[in-house]
């Protein structure tokens, strides 16, 4: 992203330039329906920088939508009560890819993800949290073998990078790995890799307070309630006891986001699967550990049992597919599990023999219940947009570059049509 000068001046620019009630002159809006304008078009005038929005959730993908708003030349304010990136997205794996995900067109949109992680990545110099390493991966019998060889076929025929290795070149890829045997194929990903989320979020908020945005946290940040008017949203309550107004408010709250759909009285629901009962499937549990001796993990592995991909300060992250835990897991259960992944990974990878665990937590995974995203106006709520994924960390960059050109031209991407909040409307 670039900056440009002046920020203060283009957001007192674009507050002028509304009538003072929240919407720019001569914007009808009792002809909302499905959460956009129906029949009328709104005033030429109304683009991206003569405009003010608030983003609620600054986990992923609401940095990175708050960022690019603040660019365009938006006035934007960033809400979360916890803090940037304090959510899921600092607790994530945080690998992008499109490895394997459906349908088709699920796919591709997660394939774009990965090349507007890489544009942005280069308008900020290759920034060192962007990680574009390879990812790994092998089966532990011949039925999971053959599986992954369909796999790499179908993703390889849909032009995504993808392509079986002999356990030497993958060796070679990764000094620091074991391999079983006899030694299996093993498929490679050249296109995938990982982010780093604290310096990611961290990079991203920073440049959107350059461009003028405003970040407002604990109190400030937790949104308790809406202002509307007619069915139309028109701005947010805050725990501090603040009234803060908006052309159009963007909720970007993961887990949180169906409890905020119904403070403003929406008329579709916003299914995610369970997370807050015990056997919630939603979480899911994160373990650091390390110092790795001799070579360390530079890609990410995804081993029979344990996934794993490099971090900081020579620790490795590792999550397994088996690890069932929930927000009421005992904290002797969370630790059993840890040393488990850590037992697991020291079989992939020698010099984790010496670590020890360093840390570990549980993380709410926001995923719709059909598994797909719910990105658009909310139905019943005009003014205020949803946009809450399982794949925030892929889609994040391309999901924000969407989202703002539909709020900018009221055009909705045609990439996006699958996955409106409509489809759960009874």
């Amino acid at each position: 992203m670039t900056h440009r000068p002046s920020p203060a001046a283009r957001q007192s620019s674009a507050v002028r330039r509304t009538d003072g009630s929240g919407r720019f002159p001569g914007m009808r809006l009792d002809c909302w329906r499905d959460g956009r304008l129906e029949g009328e078009q709104m005033p030429a005038d109304s683009t991206l920088a003569a405009r003010s929005y608030l983003v609620i959730g600054a986990g992923v993908l609401g940095v990175c939508l708050a960022a690019r708003l603040a660019q365009a030349g938006a006035a934007v304010t960033l809400l979360d009560a916890a803090g940037p990136g304090r959510g899921a997205t600092r607790s994530s794996f945080a690998w992008l890819n499109s490895n394997d995900k459906a349908p088709r067109a699920y796919h591709e949109l997660n394939h774009a993800g990965l090349r507007a992680w890489a544009e942005l990545a280069a308008s900020l110099g290759q920034p060192a949290w962007y990680r574009p390493a390879g990812n790994l991966e092998w089966a532990a019998d011949p039925a999971g073998q053959a599986q992954l060889a369909t796999r790499v076929d179908r993703l390889a025929g849909w032009g995504y990078p993808a392509e079986l290795i002999s356990a030497s070149a993958a060796a070679g890829l990764e000094p620091a790995l074991r391999l079983p045997s006899p030694p299996p194929q093993v498929a490679w990903f050249p296109g995938e890799g990982y982010l780093l989320t604290e310096a990611m979020t961290g990079e991203l908020v920073a440049a959107a307070a350059r461009d003028g945005a405003r970040v407002l946290t604990g109190r400030a940040g937790q949104v308790t309630g809406f202002d509307m008017a007619r069915g139309v949203v028109r701005g947010v309550r805050t725990a501090a006891g603040q009234l803060i107004r908006a052309d159009a408010v963007v909720c970007c709250a993961g887990r949180w986001t169906p409890g905020l759909a119904g403070l403003a009285a929406a008329a579709s629901p916003v299914p995610l699967v369970p997370w807050a009962g015990p056997g919630d499937t939603a979480p899911g549990l994160v373990v650091q550990a390390g110092p790795v001796a001799g070579p360390g993990l530079a890609r990410m592995v995804h081993a029979p049992g344990i996934d794993l991909r490099p971090h900081t300060a020579g620790r490795v992250h590792m999550e397994a597919p088996d690890a069932a835990v929930d927000l009421h897991t005992p904290d002797a259960e969370l630790r059993r599990w840890a040393a488990e992944l850590l037992r697991r990974a020291r079989q992939v990878v020698p010099g984790l023999a010496g670590a020890g665990v360093a840390g570990y937590r549980v993380c709410v995974r926001p995923m719709p219940a059909d598994g797909q995203p719910i990105v658009g106006w909310l139905p019943g709520a005009a003014g205020l947009y949803l946009a809450v994924t399982h794949s925030g960390v892929t889609l994040g960059a391309h999901l924000a570059r969407l989202i703002s050109d539909e709020l900018g031209t009221g055009t909705p991407p045609a990439g996006l049509a699958p996955y409106r909040p409509s489809r759960f409307r009874g």
